[in-house]
């Protein structure tokens, strides 16, 4: 497998978490009216959830199960660290509203693809 077609699958699977990131953040902000800084700490859980799950399965191919769960949260956090700064400057420059919070965690989570992708590919996921 090349590290071209890893990034790539990457990627794409990044494109879902942040699907999951941007929905639940807006759902929760919009819908439930909760503060946007709660609401993305939820939502990146549930995404960070989903990425690990396709990741495994797709991106990486691993083998290795349940147990790479907790290192990859616990490792992407220096990732979603950055993503969240990014997220809540933007929120503190443009405003809180939904495109703002949509912006903004578009924003983040491009700040933290190069991030996440290293970690996951070398410690994570490492063959």
């Amino acid at each position: 497998m090349s590290e071209v077609s890893t990034f790539l699958r990457f990627c794409l699977v990044g494109a879902i978490g942040f699907a999951v990131d941007a929905g639940c953040t807006l759902a929760f902000t919009q819908l439930l009216a909760w503060h946007p800084g709660l609401s993305r700490v939820l939502a990146f859980t549930l995404a960070a959830s989903t990425t690990w799950f396709w990741n495994r399965r797709f991106t990486f191919r691993s083998s290795a199960g349940g147990r790479t769960w907790l290192p990859y949260v616990l490792l992407t956090a220096f990732g979603a660290m950055v993503n969240f700064a990014v997220y809540l400057a933007w929120l503190g420059v443009f405003g809180t509203g939904p495109i703002d919070i949509f912006l903004g965690v578009a924003s983040g989570s491009a700040a933290a693809l190069a991030m996440n992708y290293a970690i996951s590919r070398r410690y994570v996921f490492a063959a």
